[in-house]
């Protein structure tokens, strides 16, 4: 198989040869070689890699009714947008809910290879987080509680192994000594969803703690000038950063301040997509899509995850932040890989990596991408 474009970061006509789903060589090409696919017109760039996903489509992962096929029809609607590899999200429930959500992923993976390659771990949002209005989000507050190992290690039995992050409040009793077992378990422990004092945040650090959950969002409507958890978290090096750049979840100048802030190798551009990502506006039990693309809690203008697209997010990055595409797709795609450390297979397009691209036109005056191919390990899952 050979996938031909203009390479992402030089813009130079590549032509990738890929065997056995992993790249064989990278090489420059004077023209579309016969039987490639792609063309002179399209960039060509590592897959996108969403780490926190609750559903799509239509289909929520935290359902009471999820299933495997519900999984598969969650995957199957992120390959138009570009995304190659994820992170099934399980959030906040009873304990039996978040079971059934994290069994759910597990027999998926099971059943077919193809989305057992495609999720790179689940990522556990919750429980253990803040109870305040603000902070919990859309977090149902009846199942907000302090963490407890034994029940996480529960979690992760019926996972068989597949949790791979934990996002927390830090200032939860216990959080500290929770943060040092994830850690020393080789799970990446998230800040997220938290009212912390600055104390709190440098134990967190210290403990292990790498990432700061969609920073921004899971916060007070107000909160004191100075300090306070956002800048906390923006001045603390050796925390990455998610960010959700829908223009609803933070505005634009704060996409651009935390961009510059944090560094662009330390920004993971996510979707924090529910199963009202997809869907026309309208209602949908207790969530309302306005007709702008905002998933807010019925009647409240409480942010109910996003109904993000990673394409458009990767074109709303370089608008918002005024990053060029390069950095803009790094920041889905090659940061994303490197935090989990699942950069030795994903993230570049670099022989021995796992064939996992995309082909997009690009309209660098309106900062708007149209996916045309999506390719992981080496096999087309979408044209259009």
């Amino acid at each position: 198989m050979k996938v031909f474009g203009r390479l992402y970061d030089t813009m130079r006509p590549t032509v990738v040869e890929v065997e056995e789903g992993v790249i064989k060589s990278v090489t420059p090409a004077e023209g579309r070689p016969e039987g490639a696919i792609g063309g002179d017109e399209l960039i060509l760039a590592p897959g996108f890699i969403d780490i926190q996903v609750n559903g799509f489509a239509g289909v929520s992962l935290n359902s009471d009714d999820i299933t495997p096929e519900g999984v598969r029809k969650v995957v199957e609607s992120l390959f138009p947008t570009g995304v190659t590899a994820f992170c099934p999200t399980v959030t906040t429930g009873s304990r039996e809910r978040m079971m059934k959500s994290i069994k759910a992923i597990v027999e998926a993976c099971k059943e077919d290879e193809m989305i057992s390659n495609y999720v790179i771990c689940i990522h556990v949002e919750g429980p253990y987080i803040s109870p305040e209005d603000g902070p919990r989000g859309a977090h149902p507050l009846e199942h907000v509680r302090d963490p407890d190992w034994d029940e996480f290690r529960a979690f992760q039995d019926a996972a068989e192994g597949m949790i791979g992050y934990v996002t927390l409040a830090p200032e939860r009793p216990g959080a500290i000594e929770f943060i040092e077992k994830l850690a020393d378990e080789g799970i990446l422990p998230a800040i997220g969803h938290t009212a912390a004092e600055t104390k709190d945040i440098e134990a967190a650090v210290e403990a292990g703690a790498r990432l700061s959950t969609h920073l921004g969002n899971g916060a007070h409507a107000r909160i004191r000038r100075h300090p306070n958890y956002i800048w906390d978290q923006l001045a603390e090096d050796r925390l990455y950063a998610s960010i959700i750049p829908d223009g609803h979840h933070l505005p634009p100048n704060v996409v651009k301040c935390f961009v510059r802030c944090k560094g662009k190798g330390k920004i993971v551009g996510v979707t924090d997509a529910v199963f009202a990502a997809g869907m026309p506006p309208g209602i949908y039990g207790n969530v309302e899509v306005t007709e702008d693309g905002k998933v807010k809690l019925r009647g409240t203008e409480y942010l109910a995850g996003s109904a993000l697209r990673m394409d458009r997010g990767v074109g709303n990055l370089v608008r918002f932040a005024g990053v060029n595409l390069e950095d803009a797709v790094r920041m889905c795609s090659s940061t994303p890989a490197r935090l989990l450390g699942v950069d030795d297979r994903m993230g570049e397009i670099a022989p021995g990596k796992w064939a996992n691209m995309v082909l997009f036109e690009w309209d660098g005056d309106k900062c708007e991408l149209k996916v045309r191919f999506t390719i992981v390990r080496g096999k087309v899952v979408y044209s259009g």
